[in-house]
C-alpha cells in the first residue's frame, strides 16, 4: 500500500522544485551514508514530440517517483508534491508506478511538502533501514 503523508494544508505554498531541492539537501546532510544511492530522475520535461519519442526510446518512463533510495535492502520510492495537494495532482502514471513498486515489496510514499517527506523517510528507515 502506498502511504500518503500530509496533504491537509490549503493555501500558498512553494513549488515542487523548491521542495525537491530541500529534500535532497536534507538527505545529503542528515543521511550522508545513504545519499550516494539516493537520486532524482528528471521526468518533468515539456518538449516537442520528436524529443519526447527519443526520451521514450532511451527508457524514460512516465510516473517514475521524484526521489529513489537504493541504499538499503528495500528500495524507497517517494513521490513529492506541493504542500497544498490541490496545486499538485498525482497522475495516473504516478499512481500506477507506485502501485507496481509496492506490489514488489518496495516502500512507496506520496509526500506533500518537505516536512511530510521527512516523516515518510523516518518511517522508511524505521521499517527498512
Amino acid at each position: 500500500m502506498t502511504r500518503t503523508y500530509g496533504g491537509t494544508y490549503r493555501g500558498e505554498c512553494r513549488s515542487e522544485t523548491c521542495e525537491q531541492i530541500d529534500c535532497m539537501g536534507w538527505l545529503e546532510h542528515k543521511h550522508a551514508e545513504r545519499f550516494g544511492l539516493c537520486f532524482h530522475t528528471p521526468n518533468e520535461v515539456k518538449a516537442n514530440a520528436q524529443y519526447m519519442q527519443k526520451r521514450q526510446k532511451m527508457g524514460v518512463k512516465p510516473g517514475v517517483p521524484d526521489i529513489i533510495d537504493l541504499a538499503g535492502p528495500v528500495p524507497g520510492l517517494f513521490e513529492l508534491k506541493r504542500l497544498d495537494r490541490t496545486k499538485s495532482k498525482l497522475s495516473k502514471e504516478q499512481r500506477d508506478f507506485l502501485a507496481a513498486a509496492d506490489a514488489r515489496g518496495h516502500f512507496t510514499a506520496v509526500c506533500y511538502g518537505f516536512a511530510s517527506f521527512k516523516e515518510a523517510y523516518a518511517e522508511f528507515l524505521r521499517l527498512h533501514g
